[in-house]
C-alpha cells in the first residue's frame, strides 16, 4: 500500500518525517541530500510504500509525463531516550 507524502528532512541526521494516518513518523536515510535533491526535481507528490518502507520520488525525464521512480530504503529512526533524570 502506497501513500502520498511530503517528507521533511534533517540533512545532518538523516531523519525524514511526515504524517501517517494522522501521526508523524520518523524514518533514516543513508544519503538525505540526495533525497532532498530528488524532491527538488519531482514532477508528483512523492508515495511512501508501508509494507516495504522506501520512499519513490518521480523525477522529471524527458519523453516521461509522471516521471522517473528513484526508490530511497527508509529505517525505522530509533527513539531518542534521556539517559538522565532530573529530580525536581
Amino acid at each position: 500500500m502506497s501513500i502520498n507524502v511530503l517528507p521533511i528532512i534533517d540533512l545532518q541526521t538523516g531523519q525524514v518525517q511526515f504524517p501517517l494516518h494522522g501521526v508523524w513518523v520518523s524514518y533514516f536515510v543513508t544519503n538525505p541530500r540526495h533525497l532532498a535533491e530528488s524532491l527538488t526535481r519531482t514532477v508528483q507528490t512523492p508515495s511512501f510504500d508501508v509494507s516495504r518502507e522506501e520512499l519513490s520520488v518521480f523525477i522529471a525525464y524527458a519523453g516521461h509525463n509522471r516521471g522517473i521512480a528513484r526508490v530511497f530504503s527508509l529505517a525505522k529512526f530509533p527513539a531518542l531516550a534521556s539517559l538522565t533524570k532530573l529530580n525536581s
